[in-house]
């Protein structure tokens, strides 16, 4: 399974990479997905309701869905013109009457143990507002590699005898599973007039700058694209090398990106989804020899630090390389570490444009899960 995507529905380059975020009682979200098979299968979809940390709520399926919790997935194409034949999966996410943080969980023939994918997507009502504000860190060290966020809720359509702990806020940067804030601690609640602030001074609101993302463009294969440096079409397979890349350092990389996402895309073709090809991809990136491990991380790979996204030192060419099957289209990317400092490779910076969202979850007094009352998004530093 692979190119597992959950977006607005809509072609636009905007649609794909927006977060995967849906108001209550509407139906604006698509799941996709390529099985590189090539026969059909047939898989079914349920969905399960958690809470701010994501652990699962105690709401019951008949709270959340006007239908039975399961879908069975019937939209499906098979590959054209590909070299590796694969079948494209798309399914439209249906509306749902309580708020929340939600999973989406494809399993094959009904068979609820033999699950292909997971995947998080959010629902939010409009019962409480909330704004989001960027700061220098508080910090002289971090004043310029760091960004600190404050949030400011007004609750004054919700009842919260103890707000302090009826309310909880998480921040993300750039959709990042790995750069995300729970449970921002309060530093002011006006009780009369409903508001609380998140203006805490310390390292728990703070998020690295790190620097703008590298990109490539292997939406086609009978020229190089961006940052490309090869291409070959072979009788099954295409392989493509990417230009080698240098460490940033205390450069920062004025450049726009798309905030580490990608979208599928095959300039020769009429339907990237069903035409682009699956191409095997080396990343190579010449930095010395350290006891740390380097990884290459973006959306394309949930930001995922594991043996799949780990690069290998080749002693021959003196650099780090990673090879990754990937679908045709435009590419963000960047390069972490291990190490006490994770972005020691392209460094961090105050000035980097990035996306923030703040998620604002109530918990009514004896309620069965955390509802997502507020939702809020900014694009800090914005070049566009």
């Amino acid at each position: 399974i692979k190119t597992v995507q959950i977006n607005i529905n809509g072609s636009s380059v905007e649609n794909i990479i927006a977060p995967p975020v849906t108001r209550v009682n509407q139906k604006q979200l698509v799941l996709t997905f390529d099985d590189l098979r090539a026969d059909a299968d047939y898989y079914y979809v349920y969905f399960i309701h958690c809470n701010a940390d994501w652990t699962q709520s105690n709401l019951r399926p008949n709270m959340y869905l006007n239908a039975y919790n399961e879908f069975e997935i019937t939209d499906f194409e098979f590959s054209a013109e590909a070299k590796l034949q694969y079948v494209n999966y798309s399914f439209e996410i249906p509306a749902f009457q309580t708020s929340g943080n939600y999973l989406a969980v494809v399993y094959r023939d009904r068979n609820k143990e033999d699950i292909v994918l997971s995947r998080k997507f959010y629902v939010y009502e409009e019962s409480a507002a909330a704004g989001i504000s960027i700061n220098r860190s508080a910090s002289a060290g971090e004043r310029m590699s760091n960004q600190r966020v404050e949030v400011t809720l007004n609750y004054s359509s919700l009842k919260a005898v103890d707000p302090k702990m009826q309310f909880k806020v998480v921040v993300r940067q750039n959709q990042r599973e790995d750069l995300i804030a729970y449970n921002l601690p309060s530093t002011f609640i006006d009780q009369n007039n409903k508001t609380i602030r998140y203006q805490n001074l310390g390292d728990e609101n703070e998020f690295p700058g790190t620097n703008e993302f590298r990109g490539f463009d292997l939406g086609t294969v009978t020229f190089t694209g961006r940052n490309v440096q090869n291409v070959t079409v072979g009788q099954d397979k295409v392989t493509a090398e990417l230009i080698t890349d240098r460490p940033l350092g205390s450069g920062y990389l004025q450049a726009l990106d798309i905030n580490g996402q990608y979208y599928v895309r095959d300039l020769e073709g009429r339907a990237g989804s069903t035409t682009a090809e699956y191409i095997n991809t080396l990343f190579s990136l010449d930095y010395p020899k350290t006891s740390n491990n380097v990884y290459v991380v973006g959306a394309f790979n949930e930001w995922r630090k594991d043996e799949t996204s780990r690069m290998q030192f080749n002693p021959r060419t003196e650099k780090y390389e990673l090879q990754v099957e990937i679908k045709q289209g435009w590419y963000n990317y960047a390069y972490v570490t291990d190490g006490s400092d994770p972005f020691e490779i392209d460094k961090s910076f105050f000035d980097t444009e990035n996306l923030y969202e703040a998620f604002v979850y109530y918990r009514p007094m004896g309620g069965r899960g955390d509802l997502l009352v507020a939702y809020s998004l900014t694009q800090y530093n914005s070049r566009r």
